[in-house]
Order: C-alpha cells, then sequence, then structure tokens
C-alpha cells in the first residue's frame, strides 16, 4: 500500500519506543469498534510491543506524556473517525505520533493517506511504518479560544448541518443521519455574507456565501476542492462560493461532484497562509471543524507546518 504521493518527507521511528496507546471511544467499547481494538492490541503484544487500551482521553494523555517523556512511545492509535483523530491531535503531546485505525462514517483523513483498515494491516502500519509531519490546521474566535484542525473548516451552511447534527445525535452517526439535518437547515438557510480577508491580499475582501478552508484536498465523498493544496506546504486551501440560496447551493454541490466548480465566475480558490472570516449579516455564523461543531464567527485560520506527526506505510518502488 502506498501514501499519497504528495508526501515528500518521512521520518523513521525509533525501533526501541514499544509503548503503544490505543485510544477507544468509550461508547465502542462493547462494539465492532472495540472488538477490533482487541484484536489490534492482542496482535501487537504477541509481536513484543507494550499495548495499552483505555476507554479514558485524560489518561490516554497521561500516558502519552509519560511515554514521550521517557522515550517508549512509538505512536497513539486513534480508533475512530475524522472527530476522534482531531480530538488527539489537540490533547496529546506535539511530539506523540498519530497512527489512524478509521472506524467512522467518512474517514476523509484515512482514505486521503490510503491508510489501512483492520487489524492485521494496522499493526503492521504500527510495527513498519513512518511519521510524515503534516501540516496541521488552526482555527481561532474572537474570545481566544483556539483548536487545531486535520482536515478543513467550513463557514456557513454546512456548518449550520453539522450543528444542527450535533444537536439531535442519539447514538452512531451514518450518512443518512445527515439527511434530517440537512433538509432542515436549507429549507430556511439566510446564507449570510461571509467577509473574507487575509493580510496576503492587502485590503481586498472577499464575498462569500459559501466558504471552506482546506487543509487537505479532501472532502466528504471525495470531493476535490483544492487540488493545489499539499499536506506539507504550509498553505490552505480557499474555495469559495458566491451566489446564495437553496438552488444555487444544489448546483454548487453538483459541481463539486463533477470537479467542474473551478471552471465558474462564481467560485473563488486560492492559497493562503492566514485568512480571517466575519458576517455582518449573522456575527454569529457558525463553524466546524473535520465534520463536528466548533464555534462562531468572526474567526481567523491559519496553518500550523508540520504539526501532526502521522504514521503512514512506507513508500515501496
Amino acid at each position: 500500500m502506498r501514501p499519497t504521493p504528495a508526501i515528500t518527507s518521512t521520518e523513521s521511528i525509533d525501533n526501541a519506543a514499544k509503548r503503544v496507546i490505543i485510544s477507544l471511544n468509550p461508547k465502542a467499547g462493547s462494539g465492532p469498534s472495540g472488538q477490533l481494538a482487541q484484536q489490534l492490541q492482542e496482535i501487537l503484544t504477541q509481536q513484543g510491543y507494550d499495548a495499552l487500551l483505555e476507554t479514558d482521553l485524560k489518561t490516554v494523555v497521561a500516558l502519552a506524556q509519560n511515554a514521550v517523556a521517557s522515550n517508549s512511545l512509538r505512536c497513539v492509535v486513534g480508533v475512530g473517525g475524522d472527530g476522534t483523530q482531531t480530538l488527539l491531535l489537540n490533547e496529546l503531546p506535539a511530539e506523540a505520533n498519530l497512527c489512524v485505525f478509521p472506524q467512522g462514517t467518512e474517514n476523509v483523513l484515512a482514505k486521503y493517506f490510503r491508510l489501512p483498515a483492520t487489524p492485521e494491516q494496522v499493526a503492521n502500519l504500527v510495527i513498519n511504518g513512518r511519521v510524515a509531519r503534516i501540516d496541521a490546521g488552526r482555527i481561532t474566535e474572537a474570545t481566544g479560544d483556539s483548536k487545531l484542525f486535520c482536515l478543513m473548516v467550513g463557514c456557513g451552511v454546512d456548518a449550520a448541518i453539522v450543528h444542527q447534527l450535533a444537536a439531535n445525535r442519539t447514538g452512531h452517526i451514518t450518512k443518512m443521519s445527515y439527511l434530517h439535518p440537512i433538509w432542515k437547515v436549507i429549507r430556511k438557510y439566510e446564507y449570510p455574507r461571509l467577509l473574507v480577508s487575509s493580510p496576503e491580499w492587502g485590503d481586498e475582501i472577499l464575498d462569500a456565501r459559501v466558504l471552506f478552508i482546506m487543509n487537505i484536498d479532501r472532502y466528504a465523498l471525495g470531493i476535490s476542492m483544492t487540488p493545489k493544496i499539499k499536506p506539507q506546504d504550509g498553505k490552505l486551501g480557499i474555495c469559495a462560493f458566491k451566489k446564495r440560496g437553496l438552488f444555487h447551493m444544489l448546483k454548487y454541490f453538483l459541481l463539486l461532484l463533477t470537479n467542474r466548480h473551478h471552471k465558474r465566475k462564481d467560485c473563488v480558490i486560492r492559497y493562503v497562509n492566514e485568512v480571517h472570516v466575519r458576517s455582518e449579516d449573522m456575527p454569529d455564523a457558525p463553524t466546524q471543524i473535520d465534520g463536528d461543531p466548533c464555534g462562531t464567527l468572526p474567526v481567523t485560520i491559519e496553518t500550523v507546518p508540520a504539526r501532526l506527526r502521522l504514521v503512514i506505510p512506507p513508500t515501496t518502488d
């Protein structure tokens, strides 16, 4: 299995580092994900690794901090979807290597980097994988609160859908779980003007109705929004749509599915290090990161080069 060709450099993992912490959401402990995590633990233990399976996030973080301090941490395995990986990115020490065991609905991060999904394959990744220092992003609200993200930030209607989904969530999310929140939001959403600026543009203000800020070039359903963005280039990709309303939103969605959005004059794609987003029409318009609710506008979004230490398969010629 090959990693994406966009990776330009990787690092080896110290063979003496034998501690592997498997982080599992407690709600998934008795389900299929929990069983797969236990299988991974057993395989790694049989291979001579000090593999621990833990469902409490605070304990995971404490174990990782201690293992980093003693140079014994090989990696933390995040069992779950994109939200799980983003949570670990924010909570773990910056020196910790993150290995993804994809168990979510979309698994965008895992699909983009072509990461394996069985206990045997993930165990092989832990043992033989290499570390790629991947850019992360940071979103900061007016209050000063900030979060790191792996994939993207959405501002406007898609963020409203994510917030609606979270408000009504009762259990495991599937693709069908989005249908009701989508319908409920798009029927009455007002599509406020999103005012986008950047120190790299001078005084120019970009006026958008739907806005995505991408850290990697992949969205749900395999959609490519900003094709020139690379995981190690220190840049964010902006994809902004300028027209409002349900008709235009559906049109934009079809254009994205068919990869024809970049040909439209009402679609703007740019690449920046830092961007600011606000709205006068809806000052507290919602935002989302990596498919989970975040905060509200105004926000500053910036790249954090090489912040995510991601375990990927070794390249083979």
